[in-house]
Formats: C-alpha cells, sequence, structure tokens
C-alpha cells in the first residue's frame, strides 16, 4: 500500500528526544506514565513506579525494524537497544512489557489489566463484526475476560456524573493474562529486567485457569512480570498476524484516539463473588493502581504527548483499511 510523505519523515520536535542511538522508528511511538506525565523510553532501560498501591519498575521492549531485516541500514548502536533486538529475534512478538512490583497494600478485589480509550468509538457493520470474531477469539483464550464499547445514546448524564459507566475497553485478569509471573521471596535474588523471565509451565497453566485467587498477593514477596504479544505494533500503528484477517490500523478501531494500557482492582467485591456475579467495571468501583498512555505521531491526536512533546501532523492520506478489504480478508 503506498506510503504517504507525512509517514515517510521523520518525527518533528521533540518525539527524538532520548532515542539516541536507537533505531529510528522507535522514536514514531510514544509512552506516557499518565500519573506522573514522564515519557517511558522503551528498549533503554527500567523506570521506577512509585504510588500509593506500590512501588517497583517497569521495563518496555519493542520489536524495531531492524530485527527482521538484517540489511537494514538503520542498526541501533546503543548496546541494550541491540540486546533487545537480538532477543526478539526468532520470536514473534511485536512487543514485551515487563514490570516488577512490590505492593504497599493487598489489594481485596480481582486485579484486571485493561487496554481501554477515553471516548466512545464509531465503527461500521463490517469493522464490528471484525473486533466480534476478535473479541470471540480474545475469550476463547482468556478466562474472565470483559469488554465494554462504552458511553452509548442510552448511558444517562447522572450516570456519567456519578461514575456509573464504562469506558470503551478490553480487560483480563492479571493473574491470567500475564505471560509470566515470578514471585521472588524476601532475600531470594531477583530475576533480570530485559531477559526471558522463568515460570514453570505447571504454574502458567495453573493461573490461565483458575485467573483471579491464583496468585498470592501480599507486601513481603516482589512479583516480576511480563506480557507480550505478536498483534500489536505500536510502531506502525497495527494489528497483525491474526489468522485469516489482514494485518490493520488500529486507527480503523480507535479513530485518532491513543490508546491507555491500565491495572486496576475492581473494589468491594472478592474474587469468588465477583467470577459469580461477573459486575460490569464502572468507573466508580476502580482503584487504578497505574496507566500508561501509548501514542503515534503520524496516526493519533489528543494525547498527553501532545502536550509534552508538541504538535505533530497526522497522515493525510490514511492507510486505514476500507470495509471492502475487511470482507476480502475475511472472505480468504
Amino acid at each position: 500500500m503506498r506510503r504517504t510523505a507525512v509517514e515517510n519523515a521523520a518525527p518533528k520536535g521533540d518525539w527524538t528526544e532520548g532515542h539516541e542511538g536507537q533505531h529510528p522508528s522507535l522514536s514514531k511511538m510514544c509512552v506516557i506514565n499518565t500519573a506522573s506525565m514522564q515519557r517511558i523510553i522503551p528498549n533503554s532501560k527500567p523506570v521506577p513506579l512509585d504510588n500509593e498501591c506500590f512501588s517497583g519498575e517497569v521495563f518496555l521492549m519493542i520489536r524495531t525494524p531492524d530485527v527482521d531485516d538484517p540489511k537494514d541500514p538503520k542498526q541501533p548502536s546503543v548496546p541494550k537497544a541491540q540486546e533487545i533486538s537480538q532477543y526478539m529475534k526468532g520470536r514473534l512478538r511485536r512487543f514485551e512489557f515487563q514490570f516488577r512490583v512490590k505492593l504497599k497494600k493487598v489489594p481485596t478485589g480481582p486485579l484486571f489489566l485493561g487496554c481501554e480509550l477515553e471516548h466512545p468509538i464509531k465503527i461500521g457493520r463490517i469493522a464490528k463484526g471484525l473486533s466480534g470474531v476478535l473479541l470471540a477469539m480474545i475469550r476463547r483464550i482468556n478466562p474472565g475476560f470483559h469488554y465494554s464499547w462504552g458511553i452509548d445514546k442510552y448511558t444517562l448524564d447522572k450516570d456519567i456524573q456519578e461514575g456509573k459507566y464504562e469506558k470503551t475497553h478490553l480487560s483480563f485478569p492479571v493473574e491470567a493474562s500475564m505471560d509470566r509471573i515470578v514471585v521472588t521471596k524476601p532475600g531470594e535474588p531477583l530475576p533480570a529486567m530485559g531477559e526471558e523471565l522463568m515460570e514453570s509451565p505447571e504454574s502458567v497453566k495453573r493461573r490461565r485457569k483458575m485467573g483471579a485467587g491464583s496468585v498470592n498477593w501480599n507486601t513481603e514477596d516482589t512479583y516480576t512480570m511480563c506480557l507480550w504479544s505478536a498483534y500489536c505494533d505500536w510502531i506502525q500503528w497495527k494489528c497483525m498476524n491474526v489468522v485469516g484477517v489482514r494485518p490493520f490500523s488500529l486507527g480503523t478501531v480507535t479513530g485518532t484516539q491513543p490508546i491507555y494500557l491500565s491495572v486496576y482492582e475492581v473494589k468491594n467485591i472478592s474474587n469468588v463473588d465477583y467470577k459469580k456475579k461477573k459486575p460490569n467495571h464502572f468507573r466508580k468501583d476502580l482503584a487504578v493502581y497505574t496507566r500508561l498512555e501509548f501514542s503515534n505521531h503520524i496516526k493519533t491526536t489528543g494525547a498527553l504527548s501532545d502536550q509534552i512533546l508538541g504538535e505533530h501532523s497526522l497522515e493525510t492520506d490514511s492507510e486505514i483499511t476500507s470495509e471492502g478489504e475487511f470482507q476480502e480478508s475475511r472472505d480468504n
């Protein structure tokens, strides 16, 4: 598909700041810790996270073009970025996010990993049908999966004011959604971040089957976790590698909105009661532990990154897949 002049241009303003020695494509994306308004540079080093719920750090690893093209003239030059590129080779994942946390208080309700938007979305019939296929696939893989299309015409202003509404989001129990969780007792050596986290297959299987309640959350142990995916490319802002579906822009569903990755607790309900009742995730019932904003210099607008890094240009010749292409991809 034809690429635009804007898409081929280097990021403007301060989007490249802090990326010295990295593959230049990495600066097309931006990750902001919404609590501290701090930018997190992937493929560099762990970044501290500290709030009333936990202390710890996050390390973001992103697959850059040099991983799949050894002849790419724009190879990263800093050692850590080179290590990440080598780590990604032979793996299908487009990203891996590693978290290390020590809780300051024990959660009393179930913990969820959510992918959410600030505003409702408008998508056509075919695109919504495609989304339904993806959501059904996710539900089969992840027990406890929850989603909402967010505020609609039936949502009352009173409910919004009281927080009795859901944002447009997908969410998964933390215990079932994390690809690896390593629990380290006091005095034991911590696993290195930026390297493969080791968890036994039996432990992974147990977590995925049981979901919420399968991890003993406490304030003494340290939890090192990771999440990876072969389906989302943050640099290209695309969903890809889904069987039977052509790669398509995330903007097909999200428009030009940034995407938020959050960890939150559903308050005032036990894990057992939650599994029985499966309540809505109303904003008033959530305690947000951390929230990261993901944006792209030619795909998104209205993000915190716009405030921090200045103005940037959206692509003018959209590569968003048409509904006709969606239909064709589903028929093949």
